[in-house]
């Protein structure tokens, strides 16, 4: 980049392996078009979620889950709460602050999936999906029910990826992703916008955290303590095992 001030930064100039390739903001030369593989937009291989797909069963009046506790958005540690089962099932507790979380192979189309529970996130929200995660780029769910963690799951399987936040089965935010699920073909405009949206959505209706974008990019990230989440399950990152979600 060749700039004639230092002030505004906008570049006179701009070569590319040593050839001029922008003049005065005209483009100077002929750019070969790059033929995108017709795969990289099609990397949620899931099919469509329904409110089933998150249950978590027990027969007995209450359970001790062991819960992903988050310390901040990145770290974690091991966390248990009482809960109580309604119909054999066992639900999240807001009163508790107690959420489900949720986490599925979009990538192989295995039907590869762990569901468990999530501590410590505070925000009013029915769920926060994302398909944009370490390791394995899981698709992460987490929701205080189940209904709207199917409505978040297929709204990104039908962006081919992204994150999106869901209260009361609506859309109260969207990014789209949908090369292979972890970047952006929008603007920069349009992309900075709704990830604007997506952050400020969740903070204003009362997450702990100011930067909840985080929470499902690094849940997944088994190279950090303590406790974290793939599709093949509830891992203690310490112990090298696997942790069940109920006692």
């Amino acid at each position: 980049l060749v700039f004639d001030n230092l002030k505004s930064f906008k570049p006179k100039h701009v070569f590319v392996g040593g050839k001029l390739v922008v003049s005065n903001g005209t483009l100077v030369t002929r750019i070969q078009k790059n033929i995108i593989s017709p795969w990289i937009k099609k990397t949620v291989k899931l099919k469509k979620f329904s409110k089933n797909d998150f249950v978590i069963k027990s027969k007995k009046n209450n359970v001790i889950a062991n819960t992903i506790f988050m310390q901040n958005e990145i770290i974690t540690k091991l966390g248990t709460s009482e809960l109580y089962p309604k119909d054999g099932h066992v639900s999240a507790s807001l009163d508790s602050d107690i959420w489900k979380v949720a986490a599925f192979d979009r990538i192989h189309g295995t039907n590869k999936h762990s569901i468990g529970f999530l501590e410590n996130f505070g925000a009013d929200i029915g769920a926060f999906a994302s398909t944009w995660s370490f390791h394995e780029n899981d698709l992460i769910v987490i929701g205080s029910n189940d209904s709207d963690m199917a409505i978040a799951s297929n709204h990104l399987i039908k962006n081919q990826g992204g994150l999106v936040v869901v209260k009361s089965g609506k859309i109260l935010a969207s990014l789209p992703l949908q090369f292979g699920g972890i970047v952006s073909t929008d603007s920069f405009e349009t992309v900075s916008s709704n990830f604007e949206k997506i952050n400020n959505s969740i903070v204003d209706l009362g997450c702990k955290f100011n930067r909840p974008h985080l929470i499902p990019l690094f849940l997944p990230f088994l190279a950090l303590p303590s406790v974290r989440i793939l599709a093949g399950g509830i891992v203690d990152v310490k112990k090298r095992s696997y942790i069940s979600p109920i006692n």
